[in-house]
């Protein structure tokens, strides 16, 4: 049976919280101070996503040399490649990716966490390896698509069968970074095995097939020489890790935009199973930026206090978390939110005005007569709204507890 006075049977403890004998129970009557932070100016509402101010924007650009990274997005030098604006992006972050490796391992500072760092850099790298052969798979799988990859025979006499200009290369012979990057090849071997090509970064190659134009694609000599830039005067190292990791941020977002884009069209055109892949691609896109501004609790905070003083890219009473400055970001985030008004079209269904139930009652009968093309892009579009949600919240990476004290550095 239940004791149903068992609260008037408690043994009742003599303590006294208040008392000056008892030390660890004592709650003090005074306030505690807390430290001097101002606040994020957000004023959004669920329904408002917008850019910061111009100034803001146009500083974050110009630190991050964006325009000359737009200028190579935009390059089209295989016009025949249609997927070549989605997969340059991509492999401009992987190339990034490892120039951050390297500054890492070359960090002086002794108080900096190398092995964590590293840890977090090689997975990183892994995911987008893991992402990057995903859409290369997608591309082969539409016959749209397949076959307009510009690769170049292995065998052939004269061609080197790894890039020349990459980084990995040269991290896998430099004593620091040969395991991490041994690892990273690794895994390029591993996730290229369903593809009828490999990236052609160093790694073995053992069915001989043949070589991404990597060189051509990604251009990584003038992707390397946006590093110098008038920030580069600056005396901290936090500098180089922050660019670089805001650079692999604004490189995904913009492929997620033109798949996004994509998806609008495949929709449009009822290729649902081109646009259901397209999705998940960008879901995965989504998770990849999470792993990527996590790497900004890593940064030391009195080193990014310097930096906000030292790069001067805050303009007198504007306030922005950086996830609000960063122009790509904030319209893939919108387009995302979009996506939910493609569901009547995908149902082939009109919204009722009044709130009828015709659209829940026409996603059941798709999911009833198992039309699986309609029902996994229609899955795809429901998991791009949440997706699109934590932008702005307190789930948002920029915006979490510990990494809004590393706003505030360069904010405040």
């Amino acid at each position: 049976m239940v004791d149903l006075e068992w609260k008037s049977k408690m043994v009742r403890s003599n303590i006294n919280m208040h008392h000056p004998k008892s030390p660890k129970l004592t709650v003090s009557d005074k306030s505690v101070l807390q430290p001097n932070l101002p606040a994020l100016q957000l004023h959004l509402t669920p329904n408002d996503f917008k850019t910061a101010s111009f100034s803001l924007c146009e500083a974050y650009d110009n630190y991050l040399s964006l325009p000359q990274l737009r200028t190579l997005w935009a390059s089209n030098n295989f016009p025949n490649w249609a997927h070549e604006p989605i997969i340059k992006p991509a492999l401009h972050a992987l190339e990034i990716t490892f120039r951050f490796i390297s500054t890492v391992f070359s960090d002086p500072r002794p108080y900096a966490n190398k092995r964590e760092w590293g840890r977090r850099l090689e997975s990183l790298a892994k995911a987008q390896v893991q992402l990057i052969a995903t859409l290369f798979e997608d591309q082969e799988e539409s016959p749209e698509t397949r076959g307009e990859v510009p690769v170049s025979d292995s065998s052939s006499s004269g061609y080197r069968s790894y890039s020349e200009a990459s980084l990995l290369p040269r991290l896998a012979t430099w004593h620091r970074s040969r395991d991490v990057a041994q690892r990273i090849l690794a895994t390029v071997e591993a996730e290229m095995t369903r593809c009828p090509y490999t990236i052609g970064l160093g790694e073995p190659n053992l069915a001989g097939k043949p070589i991404l134009r990597y060189d051509a694609i990604c251009r990584p000599n003038e992707l390397h020489s946006l590093e110098t830039t008038p920030f580069d005067h600056v005396d901290n190292f936090e500098n180089l890790n922050l660019r670089a990791t805001h650079q692999i941020v604004e490189s995904w977002s913009r492929a997620a935009r033109v798949l996004l884009e994509s998806v609008a069209e495949s929709v449009e055109g009822r290729r649902f199973e081109k646009a259901a892949r397209e999705c998940y691609a960008v879901e995965r896109i989504w998770k990849l930026l999470t792993e990527i501004e996590e790497l900004h609790l890593l940064m030391d905070p009195n080193d990014l206090m310097k930096l906000k003083k030292q790069i001067e890219i805050r303009c007198f009473g504007d306030t922005a978390a950086f996830c609000f400055r960063s122009k790509e970001l904030v319209e893939v985030t919108k387009m995302c939110r979009e996506m939910k008004r493609m569901v009547p079209e995908i149902l082939e269904v009109e919204v009722d005005p009044k709130g009828g139930p015709g659209i829940v009652e026409a996603a059941m009968r798709v999911y009833a007569e198992k039309k699986e093309s309609v029902v996994e892009v229609f899955r795809a579009s429901m998991q791009q709204r949440r997706s699109w949600g934590i932008i702005g919240t307190r789930k948002c990476p920029c915006l979490t507890l510990t990494f809004e004290w590393h706003c505030h550095c360069l904010d405040a």
